[in-house]
């Protein structure tokens, strides 16, 4: 499924997608602070991310000393799930303004 989206994405034979098309077709995101539990759990992570249908490659982030990891769904269900599952927030990347790693732990 995910080759298939990735083909009509771009037309391009090499690389990564531009970010426009990424977001316009995994738009509900998740910014996830990379906690040393997670680091440890890291297979099984990756492991949900694909089962729940998410972009395979990630976003980061690096903010006052924490790193961050974008994840991308094409559903708002596998979003969910993964914030069930994992923690973090909630990431619309059409908010320009919209930066959750600042203000993660305000929460």
């Amino acid at each position: 499924m995910e080759a298939d989206c990735l083909r009509e994405m771009s037309g391009r034979s090499r690389g990564e997608p531009p970010k426009t098309l990424i977001n316009k077709h995994y738009p509900f995101q998740v910014v996830l602070y990379l906690t040393d539990e997670l680091r440890q759990r890291l297979l099984e992570v990756i492991a949900d991310e694909h089962r729940l249908g998410a972009y395979h490659l990630h976003g980061y982030q690096y903010h006052e000393g924490y790193h961050f990891s974008i994840v991308k769904f094409a559903s708002e269900e596998g979003q969910q799930e993964f914030i069930r599952l994992y923690g973090g927030v909630p990431y619309d990347p059409t908010d320009k303004k919209s930066k959750p790693w600042e203000t993660y732990f305000d929460r």
